[in-house]
């Protein structure tokens, strides 16, 4: 096992591994705080969750984060390759505004992202060059900041600097707004642990619109 601090947040990386997929895999979620990455290298095959089936190929990536159900269906003439690690966030409550984010993305799947970390990852934990724990802990933040780089507004660099708790609400709602399009007022208040007269001024704050104008505002981008 390797550990490793990214922004604020403990994890384990409890398995490394990846080659081709021979066989399918059945349905299954994962446990509380345990997150799976996969980087497809080559092949093909599909990754079906409970609501969408997705066609995995070359410069794909994918993370399934706890209770994601999700399985995959092997193409016996040219099957997938990939490298995947499982990490197992420690104290996940102690996250900043950077690490909440891919937190809070219990299932992403991406496509033109950048794998070379990954395998350069894989050769080093296979291979065990000096200081292997080392290499395999800083190309795994490579990684995951590479991951929340996709998701961050570009206006967020300057926010992230303080650190401040509505650096961290501001992230948590850029995400609610953008994956969640039946979104309610308290749905939103209740991610973010205020009132509704306090999401209203946050808003306001952040966007100068009102709860039903960013909505619509999200709805129609």
């Amino acid at each position: 096992m390797i550990r490793f601090t990214w922004n604020h947040v403990l994890f384990d990386i409890t398995d490394i591994g990846g080659g081709p997929l021979s066989e399918d895999i059945p349905m299954h979620a994962h446990a509380k705080n345990s997150y799976e990455l996969h980087f497809i290298v080559r092949g093909r095959g599909e990754l079906l969750t409970d609501t969408k089936t997705y066609e995995l190929e070359s410069g794909d990536f994918f993370v399934t984060g706890p209770g994601i159900y999700h399985s995959q269906k092997a193409d016996r003439k040219d099957p997938v390759q990939d490298v995947f690690f499982m990490l197992q966030a420690v104290n996940a409550d102690r996250a900043n505004a950077v690490s909440s984010v891919f937190l809070s993305n219990a299932f992403c799947y991406l496509k033109n992202f950048d794998i070379s970390p990954a395998c350069a990852l894989l050769s080093e934990y296979r291979n065990q060059y000096a200081d292997y724990q080392s290499a395999v802990s800083g190309l795994a933040m490579l990684l995951l900041t590479n991951i929340v780089r996709r998701f961050l507004p570009a206006s967020f660099v300057t926010n992230v600097s303080s650190e401040s708790l509505n650096d961290r609400r501001f992230v948590i709602i850029e995400q609610a707004f953008l994956y969640t399009p039946d979104l309610t007022l308290s749905e939103l208040a209740g991610k973010i642990g205020v009132c509704e007269r306090q999401i209203q001024r946050l808003l306001k704050k952040y966007y100068g619109k009102s709860f039903r104008e960013k909505k619509r505002e999200s709805l129609s981008g």
